[in-house]
């Protein structure tokens, strides 16, 4: 019940501790995890998660689920999925939605001339994609979705079939490929957490490549200041490179952003950050 979620959390963060401390090993906490879940919790978010169905745990279906905020149909189960959706994480991951459509939004505002391009990088469901469009089904707007699941260009697919003749997708890993369009805004909402320092920098100077003077990259990142990251960790097994905003300036200097270019902002509840840089004309 929500009156338990602070002692959960407490029992959780405690766990972590030991974890951290040394005492205990973070995969002897996974392998009970593991089967605690496979036991008690078939249906669950917490189960699909630990399944690793396409071979990590935040693939598209998870994050879909997050964005409608999915609860299993067992009635013996519907509170788990009620505490996963309470949690900081998958709150950050729906405002993390709201903010890419209100981006969306500002962009669109702006004078220029044709039709402004959008490229989405590891776009996974494109929920958000089917649901601006909805609300602005004449703009002039061209998107480029890149995503290395073919399982989630399948599902985009079908969700924005709609649209289909304003979305392009790519099925393509996007540390190898990215079209070339020339683009207003470039966004990648989750897949930098998944990414070391080096490979961060990579792709970041390949966004910018493609960017156009004037345009703007947007990339998302879960910072330190994360109350789930336990409870992604050990019952999840959902690891995240977690970075504070200074670290994303100074990646972003690195991959040749001007300075006076670069800010960082972050969504209502602090745990996902976002690294604004403009494409100097």
């Amino acid at each position: 019940m929500p009156t338990d979620y602070a002692l959960v959390n407490q029992k959780l963060r405690a766990l972590g501790d030991a974890v951290r401390a040394g005492l205990l090993q973070r995969q002897e906490i996974l392998a009970y995890a593991r089967d605690l879940t496979g036991r008690h919790f078939q249906g669950t978010l917490q189960a699909q998660a630990l399944e690793r169905k396409y071979g990590y745990s935040g693939d598209f279906e998870i994050i879909d689920a997050i964005y409608q905020q999915q609860i299993t149909h067992k009635p013996d189960l519907r509170l788990w999925d009620l505490y996963f959706h309470a949690q900081a994480a998958p709150i950050a991951v729906r405002n993390r939605k709201s903010y890419f459509l209100r981006l969306l939004d500002q962009h669109h505002s702006m004078p220029r001339k044709g039709p402004m391009q959008v490229l989405d990088v590891a776009s996974g469901p494109a929920r958000d994609l089917r649901e601006w469009l909805l609300d602005h089904p004449a703009a002039d707007v061209r998107f480029d979705c890149v995503d290395a699941d073919v399982h989630a260009i399948e599902h985009a697919r079908r969700l924005c079939a709609p649209f289909i003749e304003r979305i392009e997708f790519h099925h393509r890993n996007a540390m190898r490929f990215l079209p070339s369009r020339g683009y207003d805004l470039v966004w990648s909402a989750g897949l930098f957490d998944y990414l070391m320092d080096r490979s961060f920098v990579f792709l970041l100077k390949s966004l910018l490549a493609v960017t156009r003077p004037g345009g703007e990259v947007v990339v998302g990142n879960f910072s330190p200041f994360n109350p789930s990251r336990d409870y992604m960790e050990l019952l999840g097994d959902w690891v995240l490179t977690h970075r504070v905003d200074k670290q994303l300036i100074e990646l972003a200097r690195e991959a040749g952003a001007a300075p006076g270019a670069i800010s960082v902002q972050w969504e209502p509840a602090g745990v996902n950050l976002f690294l604004h840089i403009r494409r100097q004309a």
